[in-house]
């Protein structure tokens, strides 16, 4: 199901809808990434000196603006990985209902969500999902850090699971509310849960590879609209009708 969801998501790309979110997305990702790199730059101290003791650190105060800069760029780098998905995330929860429609009108004509959700609410879950988001991963940076130079392949099962769950429940509840009521989202949600993860996961792991993670909003919408749409008939059809 999840392949064919996928392989229908890249055959729509191009559609102008999607390119429409691409570019909201993107810019507001870079715009708040932008503004990241000015204030840790501002504030960022340009050399790090340590006073002499028992030891002689002059070795350390002779490197000490490479040792700076270098932290400038890893701090830099690990808030980039860890700010992207709830920025876009957060644009996408503003955005998603263009990806779900659009891939309604092309898979499932039939089916269109007709349900209105109103938009403070719609303003209200992005925000929350984009700050859970940061806390959780910011809870989580310490474990990360140590991960990453343990070998790195903790620290991304880490990530996708931490960020799959999250984005998996923010991605489908988006999705299933433009057919049903936030009490049937939550019970069709639990009851499929497993598939609901795999595609979090799929989109935080795509969060994590350069270039493709711009892309991992859109495919994720696209695919959970696919997913909504071809969980067992018995389950949901009596909720979205």
């Amino acid at each position: 199901m999840i392949g064919t969801a996928l392989n229908r998501t890249w055959q729509q790309m191009l559609h102008p809808k999607f390119r429409s979110v691409f570019l909201t997305a993107i810019l507001a990702a870079a715009a708040t990434l932008g503004l990241l790199v000015f204030v840790l730059d501002l504030y960022w101290p340009t050399s790090f000196t340590v006073e002499p003791g028992w030891f002689d650190w002059e070795w350390f105060n002779g490197f000490s603006g490479t040792i700076s800069a270098a932290g400038f760029w890893f701090l830099t780098s690990m808030a980039s990985y860890l700010l992207f998905p709830p920025v876009v995330t957060l644009v996408m929860g503003l955005l998603i209902d263009k990806i779900a429609t659009a891939v309604e009108e092309e898979h499932y004509p039939n089916r269109l969500g007709t349900r209105d959700v109103p938009y403070g609410d719609i303003i209200v879950s992005a925000l929350k999902l984009a700050l859970l988001m940061i806390t959780v991963n910011l809870i989580a940076l310490i474990p990360y850090i140590i991960l990453f130079f343990m070998g790195g392949f903790g620290f991304i099962i880490l990530f996708v699971a931490i960020n799959g769950f999250l984005l998996g429940r923010e991605y489908f509840e988006m999705v299933a509310l433009r057919h049903m009521d936030r009490r049937a989202v939550a019970h069709f949600r639990v009851q499929h849960g497993g598939r609901i993860f795999v595609v979090g996961a799929m989109v935080a792991g795509m969060f994590l590879v350069p270039f493709l993670n711009i892309l991992a909003p859109i495919v994720g919408a696209a695919v959970m609209t696919h997913i909504f749409h071809n969980l067992p008939e018995r389950s949901g059809e009596g909720a979205r009708r």
